[in-house]
């Protein structure tokens, strides 16, 4: 199972309700399929930049979930066949951010700071340490 966002564009819901309603079901092809819902992220009514099928505006929902990567094209019939769904895109999840900055240092073991020396007695590390020697 992979992790998957699907970027949906809906039709212009009329009011909360409504939008819950479209919502779940969208929800429960993903769980028909197999998947897992973890996490939805509504992002509102954006306008189009440019007039598509008559509509100048729809309704934006971010889902985040996990499916068999086999269940994908099977899920985007489905939403084609769904009239409340005006758009949709499936990609891979990105991988969670890590901080770089600390896994370049643990890979390396720890780099000493600056007028520090390493655990082994070695002279302390200065700033013109790595710059090239004045002729």
């Amino acid at each position: 199972m992979k992790k998957y966002e699907a970027l949906i564009i809906l039709s212009q819901p009329v009011d909360e309700q409504t939008l819950e309603d479209k919502l779940d079901k969208i929800r429960a092809e993903i769980t028909k399929q197999g998947g897992a819902v973890e996490h939805t992220t509504r992002m509102g009514r954006q306008t189009f930049a440019r007039r598509m099928k008559k509509k100048d505006a729809g309704f934006y929902v971010l889902i985040t979930f996990t499916l068999d990567p086999a269940k994908i094209a099977p899920l985007r019939e489905r939403y084609k066949l769904n009239e409340d769904v005006f758009r949709v895109q499936i990609t891979l999840a990105p991988p969670p951010a890590r901080d770089s900055a600390k896994d370049a240092a643990s890979a390396v073991g720890g780099l000493p700071k600056l007028g520090q020396g390493s655990a082994n007695g070695e002279k302390p590390v200065t700033a013109e340490a790595g710059k090239p020697a004045k002729k």
